[in-house]
């Protein structure tokens, strides 16, 4: 399938809107104008306020974000409505609609926070990666068709230039947090001098400039490499030449700061450069590995067996639980430990999952051609993937957070292996509601991060996650009732038929109406949330009357709008939580 010429040319116009807003925000660290809006999202109490100088620097990176983010939310709606089909495209575009508001919630969390280093340092982080999302699909959509599959060590360079230069704009960012700017005067050296400075600013900021070296030389070893594989690949010989020069002109640039006196035109072009050059490696590598079939079937496999994007629903949830805990913000070092320990043990829990069910898979037209049914993965590596991930996940959560929360994650992991898997899946109709408890448990560990201990108001978030479950995976069940008949799983579709199952869908939808307002009441959430709770619990429940009013011609075509929404009203309900609990700050 090729792509539209419109289509293409609004990718386009999102990756060259996203990479402005990127560049802007350079300007607006370079500048000093971070809180030349104070407050968020309007500024100064206002969404057109009077424009002195740091405030029409700041407006003008908000103004072009809301333009950008108009762009890339028309492509993820072209996408799903033309492209679904497409695998990789669907995939970048719904992770460019999840980069894309989270960028939005940081940058208010690094607003509140008056610059908070870590915070900014993790807004430009999501930033770069949006703007790879976007980038890695404009790759694929000006070149559908990958070359033929090769095998060859010198894609890993390319991977490993990727994220070497992705490590080098934070140390970057760090640079600047920490003031070391300007600490070393001369170039290449510090001042000169032929000493290593190993305290203070100085030795941070030639750290960085060590680091620039060894990426340099990946970079420079992956371009040629690259360019002798030009004739394997359309575009890889231009993207070679182009990521050569972008480096150099990096270098240039970054030279250009101390021996200028740290001009601004240096200063904001720096940052500018060097996401220029994140561009272009993210091609680069996206161009190496797309037909390098064999070293990118493994690494693809083990991440499936994650179940990505059942972990990211999880990790907003623990998310809300952690805002709401901290009654905003949480501590920047609490929160991505237990982002890392999170996604550990649900990707930990999923691969054991998969072991388990793989008899089951096999006999599923949805899941057959998973990595352990279509025997790419061994089960013994699945197992020791899975026990990995969850050592892991506890070790991490354990060491950063605290003892009830590594336990809460680790008690997740068994609940939904020994009790839902291998037991309630395979015997009774009621699997999901009681097995639901498993997915229940990540605001849990987030709420139990922050506060080490539990209580009423993480107890309803456990609620209302465990009553959403079975509307959510019903409406599932309905769209692959025929698999789960062939497999034998009692699922409610199969044993009490359509009709039953839209009424229980019916009737767990409309529970999550009070309980979250149960949670606007006890857990001291504002009004924001409240309007959100509300109209996300009522379309939720609109959903679900069309399902149980619809004819039997359409009902699958309406379980599948339920089951998309039940997904987004799930995501956008803890969102709310976490824009409620950071504005109320």
């Amino acid at each position: 399938m090729t792509f539209s010429a419109r289509y293409r040319a609004l990718v386009y116009l999102s990756l060259a809107l996203t990479f402005l807003v990127v560049v802007w925000g350079g300007v607006v660290r370079v500048t000093g104008s971070g809180l030349g809006c104070p407050d968020w999202p309007l500024c100064h109490g206002e969404f057109l306020p009077s424009l002195d100088p740091a405030t029409r620097i700041e407006w003008t990176h908000r103004f072009l974000a809301i333009t950008s983010g108009s762009a890339v939310a028309a492509m993820v709606v072209w996408t799903v409505a033309r492209y679904r089909a497409r695998g990789p495209v669907l995939g970048l575009a719904i992770a460019a609609a999840v980069l894309y508001p989270l960028q939005a919630v940081l940058g208010g969390i690094t607003v509140v926070l008056e610059l908070s280093p870590e915070w900014v340092t993790l807004h430009l982080a999501n930033a770069e990666l949006l703007l790879a999302t976007l980038t890695a699909l404009a790759v694929v959509v000006q070149w559908p068709a990958a070359g033929p599959e090769r095998f060859g060590g010198w894609t890993w360079l390319a991977l490993a230039a990727a994220i070497g230069t992705f490590v080098l704009m934070l140390t970057g960012a760090y640079v600047r947090g920490a003031n070391a700017t300007s600490a070393c005067l001369g170039w290449p050296l510090c001042g000169g001098a032929m000493g290593i400075p190993m305290f203070g600013a100085p030795a941070v900021a030639m750290a960085h400039r060590y680091a620039a070296a060894a990426v340099g030389v990946i970079v420079i070893v992956a371009c040629v490499e690259a360019w002798r594989h030009r004739r394997e690949v359309p575009g890889l010989g231009p993207l070679a030449i182009a990521t050569a020069a972008t480096f150099l002109a990096q270098v240039a640039v970054g030279a250009a700061n101390p021996l200028t006196g740290f001009s601004p035109w240096a200063l904001g072009a720096h940052p500018a450069a060097a996401s220029a050059l994140w561009c272009s490696v993210v091609a680069l590598t996206v161009l190496a590995w797309r037909p390098a079939a064999g070293q990118r079937a493994l690494a693809r496999d083990l991440i499936a067996l994650t179940k990505p994007a059942i972990m990211s629903l999880l990790l907003v949830t623990a998310l809300g639980g952690m805002f709401l805990a901290a009654r905003g913000v949480p501590p920047f070092g609490v929160l991505a430990a237990t982002l890392i320990g999170g996604a550990a043990a649900s990707g930990g829990a999923s691969s054991l999952n998969h072991y388990f069910d793989r008899d089951l898979d096999e006999r599923m037209r949805r899941t057959r051609h998973r990595p352990l049914p279509a025997h790419r993965v061994s089960a013994r590596l699945a197992v020791i993937w899975g026990l990995g991930l969850n050592v892991l996940a506890f070790v991490v959560l354990v060491v950063f957070t605290n003892l009830l929360a590594a336990t809460l994650a680790l008690a997740g992991t068994v609940f939904y292996i020994l009790v839902y898997t291998i037991w309630l899946k395979r015997t009774t109709v009621q699997n999901i509601v009681i097995g639901g408890a498993a997915g229940a448990i990540p605001p849990l560990v987030g709420w139990a991060a922050i506060t080490g201990s539990l209580d009423l108001a993480a107890w309803l978030l456990f609620a209302i996650i465990f009553f959403w479950t079975p509307a959510h995976f019903w409406a599932l069940a309905l769209l692959i009732r025929d698999d789960y008949e062939r497999a034998g799983v009692p699922m409610m579709p199969v044993v009490r038929g359509d009709q039953a199952t839209a009424w229980n869908i019916l009737a767990y939808a409309a529970s999550l109406l009070p309980l979250t307002v149960l949670l606007f009441i006890i857990g001291g959430l504002g009004y924001l949330y409240l309007a959100a709770a509300i109209l996300l619990g009522a379309l939720f429940i609109v959903f679900a009357f069309r399902l149980l009013r619809s004819g039997a011609s359409r009902r699958r075509t309406v379980a599948r709008g339920v089951y998309l929404y039940s997904m987004l009203y799930l995501a956008l309900l803890f969102v709310a939580i976490m824009v409620d609990s950071t504005l109320r700050l």
